[in-house]
């Protein structure tokens, strides 16, 4: 789920459906009643576009999706951590981890780290733009590749729109692939797609998080204009497991085994950080998105700090949260608010907020721009961010990456980025969800219904 591109099947302007006001509650009298039928109409068109979508994937999926995990344990156990092995990758030790927040973050950096490639540059991305910030990326991945580097980019092809850029990329012998090209004779596949968010620079340096390649990212979150985002660069040997996850879609789309020391080097240690990468697919006969937060979750024992950009929490992730508050943790989920690129997931989201409030987890909904990171930290020492959201597409459809630190120092960074965020962002409280009136608690009844499409 990203902004410009919408997924598939979910192109609606954010004016066709107008945001409660500042109190929370819902317009009144013909105004509402014609915003109802709006709502109405459109969500006839979800359910035609959307589930004309899913029926291929829906009969085809075979992936489990609830699981049972009850340790007697926490997250700060060794039991934990030999645990996350049921994650196929496992921690790895002797790593270093920097946090990034926003474009003014982490593009200085990932710029200079491309221009000192020396061997390869593999990057996997869903949004890639034309614009001056795609253009500043794709001619620095270019003048490398001149430069005799492997350059390799997987871009979606839902979410990519690079324009005259593909052209400047292949002359220049970067080797360029789309991600499942869409087609007329595709369109079974239109929700099989990459939102994974990956660059690894000679097999040693990684970057993860849930930045886009487009204007979007640029700034500090200053305005509406600025996104709010957070980003990760790794370096040691969890950068091989971030190669391997890019690997595994490159594998799929061109047939080309990448091999070769360029591409895994030997990776001696350079610090004393525990961390993972962490792939998921469609094809995953589990859902290693889901299971991820989920152990995290279900481990926690004194807080869960969430902050997401698209939080619709299925009815397991839901019932972990408030028994995990129940037992004690502070659990805490900031969610985009009035800024929020899609709509619909706004509404969707507010539809749970009573049940999880009810239940003991605090909702605050980020108020100055759009806050699309994905990150969360539990018992102040794991550290999650990546591309995954808390909605259907990321457990089920899409591919996407996140990676774990397991540091107390680097968790203490994220929970001062959250504890920023919460400071710019309005608590929401159950008087407040009852107040939102009619069209609004219907808007968000509708909403919910096509949660399996967000």
């Amino acid at each position: 789920m990203e902004a410009e591109p919408q997924e598939p099947g979910l192109r609606f302007s954010t004016a066709d459906i107008p945001i409660t006001g500042s109190d929370g509650r819902a317009k009144s009298g013909a105004l509402c009643k014609a915003r109802l039928l709006r709502i109405l109409l459109l969500a006839i068109v979800v359910s035609i576009c959307g589930g004309c979508v899913s029926i291929p994937i829906t009969i085809a999926e075979k992936k489990r999706l609830n699981y049972t995990y009850n340790p007697p344990y926490g997250v700060e156990s060794e039991q934990f951590l030999r645990s996350l092995q049921a994650l196929r990758t496992g921690m790895r030790a002797g790593n270093q981890a920097e946090l990034l927040e926003n474009g003014d973050g982490l593009f200085p950096r990932l710029l200079e780290d491309i221009s000192k490639a020396q061997r390869s540059i593999n990057l996997e991305i869903y949004i890639f733009d034309s614009d001056e910030t795609g253009t500043k990326v794709a001619r620095a991945l270019a003048e490398r590749a001149r430069a005799g580097v492997e350059v390799r980019v997987l871009v979606d092809s839902w979410g990519a729109r690079l324009g005259h850029l593909e052209a400047e990329l292949t002359d220049a012998g970067v080797k360029f692939r789309e991600y499942k090209p869409v087609r007329l004779y595709t369109l079974y596949r239109l929700n099989h797609r990459t939102h994974r968010k990956i660059v690894v620079i000679d097999g040693k340096t990684g970057y993860c998080g849930g930045f886009g390649f487009d204007r979007r990212w640029q700034g500090d979150a200053r305005n509406p204009s600025e996104w709010r985002d957070l980003a990760v660069r790794v370096e040691g040997p969890v950068a091989a497991q971030l190669q391997h996850i890019f690997l595994e879609d490159w594998l799929h789309t061109t047939g080309e085994v990448v091999h070769g020391d360029a591409h895994f080097p030997d990776i001696p240690p350079c610090g004393d950080m525990m961390a993972q990468a962490i792939g998921s697919s469609r094809t995953d006969q589990a859902s290693m998105s889901k299971l991820m937060l989920y152990m995290a979750i279900q481990a926690a024992r004194q807080r869960i700090w969430i902050a997401n950009a698209y939080f619709v929490p299925d009815a397991q992730i839901r019932k972990a949260l408030i028994q995990a508050a129940k037992r004690g943790v502070d659990v805490r989920a900031v969610v985009p608010g009035p800024n929020i690129d899609f709509p619909f997931v706004l509404y969707a989201s507010r539809y749970y907020q009573s049940e999880l409030i009810k239940g003991g987890v605090k909702i605050y909904e980020y108020q100055p721009t759009m806050l699309h990171t994905k990150a969360m930290v539990v018992d102040g020492i794991y550290s999650s961010i990546g591309s995954i959201n808390f909605v259907a597409r990321s457990f089920k459809n899409n591919a996407e990456a996140n990676i774990v630190i397991y540091d107390r120092a680097f968790a203490r960074t994220v929970e001062q980025a959250i504890s920023k965020d919460m400071a710019q962002s309005r608590q929401i409280t159950i008087e407040e969800c009852k107040k939102r009136g009619i069209c609004a608690h219907l808007r968000e009844f509708w909403s919910s219904l096509f949660s399996e499409n967000y």
